[in-house]
């Protein structure tokens, strides 16, 4: 099928919906997709850790990420279908493009079209981001469904090996993830203290979509993590005395606005020897970066304001 055809086929689910141009249909009696979430009951959490690629391996479908399977799950309870449906219809769909299914440069180079033929409907500017992400949200979300980065690497140790020493084994570690995504880095990271006997609460930002359902199931009832959900709106606050925060492939889709109201949010929240996760480099120039020269004034904000490098412009502690 032609990405011509297929944006076509999105485009027509879009204009059917005449309430939401997210691009994905939600029962009209949403109640029963919320009953039967609740009403899920995930496996009792064993003693190491479900996101390594070994457990993966061993899982009942071991060619999917936990996220991956997540999504199965959540997809089957919102169609009313057995899991092993879902996982055929997600397979398929992966497979339009090629091996790699979502995570591929040929569905990039899917959503990049699609960004250039519906940003007549809604493009990145101030005023119309927020809608933006929202009639985006179908492409994105299956784009980060997918990711499939290593949960237990030297990095995620380190993160670890600090939070557990910088603060005593009785302090619940209140985690912030801002523009999520899917959380993968923080869930991860969650997984890995709840090995070592920590207490976490994860805190999930993201603009508002479909997929927070999706996001809420995954962390709350797939993975059984305390899990807060929290939209982000140009006004978003953040909870007081986090101990670790991470926005990663965030800042750079920040109007000079934003950033100014997400700094003085990030110094009213982390906590002394807490952890910002980001990625401070400079970026391409793309739909919905609309700051790509990051590397030109956060590192030089954070030195500024009390951070100090761990990792060069990925991690840093507040002082």
């Amino acid at each position: 099928m032609s990405n011509t055809l297929l944006l076509a086929l999105l485009l027509s689910a879009m204009t059917a919906s005449a309430t939401d141009l997210s691009g994905w249909f939600i029962p009209g009696d949403a109640s029963a997709l919320t009953l039967a979430m609740q009403e899920f009951k995930a496996q009792p959490p064993p003693p190491h850790n479900r996101f390594s690629a070994s457990a993966q391996r061993s899982s009942l479908y071991p060619t999917l990420t936990r996220t991956e399977q997540a999504f199965v799950q959540w997809n089957a309870l919102r169609l009313g279908i057995d899991v092993a449906s879902s996982a055929s219809r997600y397979n398929a769909s992966a497979q339009t493009f090629g091996v790699r299914g979502f995570n591929s440069a040929e569905y990039r180079t899917f959503c990049v079209t699609g960004h250039s033929a519906f940003s007549v409907l809604a493009a990145d500017s101030p005023d119309e981001m927020f809608d933006a992400y929202r009639l985006f949200a179908p492409f994105h979300t299956l784009r980060l469904v997918s990711y499939s980065k290593p949960c237990g690497t030297a990095l995620h140790v380190e993160m670890a090996r600090h939070l557990t020493s910088s603060f005593p084994d009785a302090t619940l570690l209140e985690m912030i993830d801002y523009g999520c995504g899917m959380a993968q880095e923080s869930r991860c990271l969650a997984e890995m203290l709840r090995v070592q006997g920590r207490q976490v609460k994860l805190h999930l930002f993201d603009i508002p979509t479909p997929r927070k359902s999706l996001l809420a199931f995954t962390c709350q009832k797939f993975d059984g993590f305390a899990c807060e959900m929290h939209d982000v709106t140009q006004k978003t606050g953040l909870p007081v005395a986090a101990h670790f925060v991470i926005a990663t492939e965030v800042l750079e889709h920040m109007q000079p606005a934003q950033t100014s109201h997400f700094r003085t949010q990030l110094l009213g929240t982390l906590v002394p020897h807490g952890l910002f996760r980001t990625n401070t480099r400079e970026h391409a120039e793309e739909f919905m970066h609309v700051d790509a020269k990051i590397s030109q004034h956060w590192p030089s904000w954070l030195r500024q304001h009390g951070f100090s490098t761990v990792r060069n412009m990925i991690l840093y502690s507040r002082s």
